[in-house]
């Protein structure tokens, strides 16, 4: 269906000049397609698809495409929307995330609040310890790994827990929206 859509998109394009950056825009759509096609569809190259296609979507916001562009657009949104419920992660695993970036934040929070205290004032005992973010880590990384994703910043906190800094936190946050889904 995404292919039949990605043909309609590009015929409606054509060859027009001015809609090079929406003609490039498709080419990453097609790739992501090719590649999900190739290696099988998942939860992780479904948001690859949908990551290409904000990217399209905002370069035909840009590039005053013509008519025939926004109905192919509008079938490859629903041909994606489709493959998001078939392939999407479990309510448990996205339980998992959020409770983890719950936990994150918190421990973030407090290795900034604690900058700020009064000289000479004991020092505020952070929650949650490293040792405890790893073991909620662990699992939730192999679940992901299973449907897809590659977690570098997850896989870090794992790797070296006693060494977790606090913009290290937030990057795991921030790649846990990302596959989750802000």
């Amino acid at each position: 269906m995404l292919e039949a859509a990605l043909f309609q998109l590009r015929a409606a394009i054509g060859d027009d000049p001015g809609a090079m950056a929406i003609n490039i825009a498709a080419n990453v759509v097609s790739n992501a397609i090719a590649s999900a096609k190739q290696d099988g569809i998942n939860a992780a190259r479904v948001n690859d698809i949908e990551f290409a296609m904000n990217d399209l979507i905002a370069a035909i916001d840009d590039g005053g495409a013509p008519d025939g562009v926004y109905a192919a657009v509008a079938l490859l949104q629903n041909d994606v929307a489709r493959l998001r419920a078939a392939n999407a992660l479990p309510r448990e695993t996205i339980a998992s995330i959020r409770d983890l970036q719950t936990r994150l934040r918190a421990r973030s929070k407090a290795m900034e609040r604690a900058q700020f205290r009064v000289e000479g004032a004991e020092p505020e005992p952070l929650p949650h310890s490293p040792a405890e973010l790893r073991a909620l880590a662990v699992p939730l990384a192999r679940e992901l790994a299973a449907a897809g994703f590659a977690t570098p910043s997850l896989d870090d906190l794992i790797a070296a827990h006693d060494e977790v800094r606090y913009h290290t936190l937030n990057e795991i946050v921030d790649e846990l929206d990302a596959i989750a889904g802000g």
